[in-house]
């Protein structure tokens, strides 16, 4: 049934405390036995037990007529498997990639399930679905770790270090962004500067130039890769990522039933994996929100879970940054803990 695999994925935040080693792997376990339970449901096309395995606001967000239909229940699907991928709880939330496949329809599909605890028991909070396989990135990138240390500093980029303009390809008067990062226990950090401000988030753009896709603002910062060495597994690095700035438009009928285009600005957060990959996008700005994403004043900011690229909390990692263009407008730069740049 179509309505199964409708609920957009959204992140919710949770209160319990954090759980010892001994909790966080029966909660695995009660994890996985929810997630089997949607298998249950659909094999069944039971309606209801859809729903009780819904958090609160899934439900409170729905639109009437979805409810309904999913109410009356819909085709069961008898030999449908739910697989099981990849999972991460923390504290009281978790998140399970799995492998849904019907062998009576022939289809294979993937999913990430966002679950979190109400009531004493495992809800599914959203899910996202897709035709490939998640990457693990996904895990940290959805389920983000708590604040750093350079985020309960409150963010002090003042005093870490620029990186360097490679002056044989481009003057330093000529670079359009400046390039600072830094990195805690949990997070790398990076901060794109510009000359002047950007467009803010959700800004309005003149349909003149909204119309071919400009924002009025520079163009895009340039997308970087990572190189990650020290006690990791063998899938750190090779993760980049860059940022967008893109125009979205929305349509509106006016009293005497005339057509209104509205422009506004957005920016995503693209994530590609070491084969190029996209492997993660987040969006900010015409009604969504990204926490690993901020754009204030001439600042652009990017925030990527060292758990997303394979490296363990306290593992002390090394990290470094080079542009992922084929021609290198900023020289390699050496991302420094943020406990050594305070000392």
């Amino acid at each position: 049934m179509k309505a199964f695999a409708s609920i957009c994925l959204l992140l919710v935040q949770q209160n319990a405390p954090a759980a010892p080693d001994t909790v966080i792997r029966s909660g695995e376990q009660a994890v996985l036995s929810a997630y089997k339970e949607m298998e249950e449901a659909d094999r069944k096309g039971d309606g209801q037990m859809w729903f009780s395995l819904r958090d609160r606001k899934t439900q409170d967000t729905m639109d009437a007529a979805l409810k309904d239909a999913i109410r009356k229940g819909g085709r069961s699907r008898p030999q449908v498997q739910y697989d099981p991928l990849a999972i991460r709880v923390s504290n009281n939330r978790a998140i399970v990639l799995g492998k849904v496949s019907d062998p009576a329809g022939g289809t294979t599909q993937y999913d990430a399930v966002l679950f979190v605890i109400e009531d004493g028991a495992w809800k599914v909070a959203r899910e996202q679905w897709s035709e490939k396989s998640f990457d693990q990135f996904v895990l940290y990138a959805l389920l983000e770790p708590a604040d750093g240390a350079f985020l309960r500093e409150g963010a002090p980029w003042k005093g870490i270090p620029y990186a360097s303009v490679n002056t044989e390809i481009v003057r330093k008067e000529d670079m359009r962004w400046k390039i600072q990062a830094t990195l805690d226990e949990f997070f790398v950090y990076v901060r794109f500067e510009a000359a002047l401000p950007v467009p803010a988030p959700g800004a309005k753009v003149t349909p003149e130039i909204g119309r071919i896709g400009k924002t009025g603002g520079p163009p895009p910062p340039p997308p970087l890769r990572f190189k990650v060495a020290g006690p990791a597994p063998e899938r750190a690095g090779g993760y980049s990522f860059s940022v967008s700035a893109l125009v979205s438009s929305a349509d509106s009928a006016g009293a005497k039933g005339k057509v209104t285009t509205r422009y506004s600005v957005t920016y995503s957060l693209y994530v590609k994996n070491a084969s190029g990959d996209q492997v993660f996008e987040s969006t900010l700005g015409d009604g969504s929100a990204s926490s690993l994403l901020a754009v204030h004043d001439r600042f652009i900011d990017v925030k990527i879970p060292l758990g997303g690229l394979g490296v363990d909390a306290g593992s002390k990692p090394k990290v470094d940054l080079e542009e992922a263009d084929s021609v290198l407008h900023v020289l390699p730069y050496h991302v420094e803990p943020f406990a050594l740049q305070k000392q």
